[in-house]
């Protein structure tokens, strides 16, 4: 079988994707999917000691989260290459040590690879007592039942109420935002974008914006892309529906081997993030970015109007 030759312009971009998520992991070491995609970059560019340093710090965010099967399995493959790496033959030991038969080994819930309902990804590992559907931060490829991106909403009630609770905005300035932005959303026609709500309330306070983005990676365990520094291909974005892009602020931004990179304005649009799941063949990683960027970055794929 004939290898595959890279063209410069796929070059480019894997070198675009490597320098963004040195960035990514470098502030979030323990982000296990960037970190894996880190790896299958270097090695298209047969960066073979690159490969070999992401993978060591793959095993090391697996073993940091819990999941030690993956850990035992990343270890691995790092010592087929490198036979004596001694903090990998530690790790490895320490792994064996603790799935001994009698161990009792950690649940996924909690480990922040996996959330489920009344596990707070706070560091204090309390519940934040709001009734908010919890969702997790990355696909973990189960068979999900199909939803057409029109028959829900776009998530902004769970939205509101996750600015509520977490006392981001007065309750009071929370629900007449949520009631225009869902007035103007529905007068929508053609090919507009719909309003955010983040968007709505942050009325261009860059501050306030960053604050609401950085509670929400807190609790969804998203990793965050700025997307305004990012050479998107149009291809990729396209590869998504338009109901799914215009109609519900989905950004497809990258793709690395079997993983399809896609950000998003709102998390908790669990009907949209489903939707994209069924629409592609793919693995998705999920990354939170500014609703205004997103945007803006529909509008110049798209050739949109703009739109306050």
């Amino acid at each position: 079988m004939l290898e595959h030759v890279l063209s410069e312009e796929e070059r480019s971009q894997i070198l675009q994707t490597i320098e963004m998520f040195e960035v990514i992991t470098q502030t979030q070491p323990d982000d296990y999917q960037s970190l894996l995609i880190l790896k299958e970059a270097h090695q298209k560019l047969g960066n073979t000691e690159e490969a070999l340093r992401a993978s060591k710090k793959l095993a090391e965010a697996y073993f940091n989260g819990g999941s030690y099967s993956l850990a035992m399995q990343e270890c691995e493959a790092v010592l087929a290459q490198d036979p004596n790496a001694p903090e990998v033959l530690a790790m490895l030991g320490e792994i064996e040590s603790r799935l001994q038969p009698g161990d009792k080994k950690p649940s996924a819930a909690g480990n922040g690879l996996v959330l489920t309902a009344g596990t707070s990804s706070g560091a204090n590992g309390s519940g934040d007592g709001g009734g908010l559907a919890e969702i997790g931060g990355r696909n973990a490829g189960q068979v999900r039942k199909r939803v057409a991106a029109e028959d829900a909403d776009l998530g902004e009630d769970q939205l509101a109420k996750f600015l509520i609770v977490q006392q981001m905005f007065p309750e009071e300035e929370v629900n007449a935002a949520l009631a225009s932005v869902k007035t103007s959303n529905r007068a929508l026609t053609g090919q507009s974008l719909p309003t955010s709500l983040i968007t709505h309330l942050c009325d261009g306070n860059d501050i306030k914006c960053e604050k609401v983005l950085s509670a929400l990676i807190d609790r969804t365990k998203f990793a965050y892309v700025p997307l305004e520094y990012y050479d998107i291909d149009r291809q990729v974005v396209r590869m998504l529906p338009d109901d799914l892009t215009i109609g519900r602020l989905f950004v497809p931004f990258d793709l690395v081997s079997r993983t399809i990179m896609v950000a998003v304005a709102n998390p908790f649009d669990a009907a949209g993030r489903e939707a994209v799941q069924q629409s592609l063949d793919y693995t998705v990683t999920w990354y939170m970015a500014k609703p205004s960027v997103i945007a803006k970055t529909l509008q110049d794929i798209y050739r949109l109007e703009g739109r306050a």
